[in-house]
């Protein structure tokens, strides 16, 4: 059967076609209705193909949906994830995304993920912490792998591939950084976007 699983290992032996997603900068305020950018760029090997914008409720739940319908219009081996919180705990529940999209799904973090902490912050601000636990808790087992010997060690969580094949995928898009160039040039644009339009209101 020629699952996703499948297609990711192959993917490895050729330039891979990857959507990176990081978010903007959201204001601090605990004014309602505050939004938060999301952007979605569709890199082939080193090369950018496409960009999408779209926004997110800060400290809402809507990022899975919008990640989705931003990442539908593209053809793409996998999708990595800067983290699985975005505008501040909108949490996007990878396991469920790799099922609906039908691809990988890593999700990384330049530091070692705290979820003690994270759970606790939940318990304490949000009456449906429960279910956003159970998405941090679904994103599975945390590995790591150092693409660059002299940086640190990045983390992350996978799905729809196995943790050999999605370490493989980071090391060889780690060309100028430790971060995979999707995520970097995610994150570079989306603070360039943010920087441009500002706080982003609905």
């Amino acid at each position: 059967m020629d699952t996703y699983q499948n297609r990711s290992r192959r993917a490895c032996q050729h330039d891979l076609t990857v959507v990176g997603v990081d978010d903007g900068s959201f204001p601090i305020s605990r004014a309602t209705n505050r939004r938060a950018l999301l952007l979605a760029v569709l890199l082939r090997g080193t090369r950018i193909w496409r960009v999408r914008v779209g926004t997110i409720e800060v400290d809402g739940s809507d990022a899975r949906t919008v990640l989705e319908s931003l990442v539908s219009v593209f053809r793409f081996d996998l999708v990595m994830l800067s983290g699985i919180t975005f505008g501040g705990f909108n949490v996007i529940d990878i396991t469920r995304t790799a099922r609906e999209l039908k691809k990988p799904i890593i999700a990384i973090s330049g530091n070692r993920p705290d979820n003690r902490a994270v759970r606790q912050a939940l318990k304490d601000h949000f009456p449906d912490w429960a279910s956003r636990w159970r998405c941090v808790r679904s994103a599975g087992k945390l590995y790591s792998c150092k693409p660059l010997k002299d940086e640190s060690k990045l983390y992350f969580e996978v799905k729809g591939a196995t943790p050999d094949v999605a370490r493989r995928i980071i090391m060889q898009t780690s060309v100028i950084s430790r971060l995979p160039e999707p995520i970097r040039v995610a994150r570079l644009m989306a603070k360039g976007v943010s920087s441009l339009t500002g706080s982003i209101r609905s």
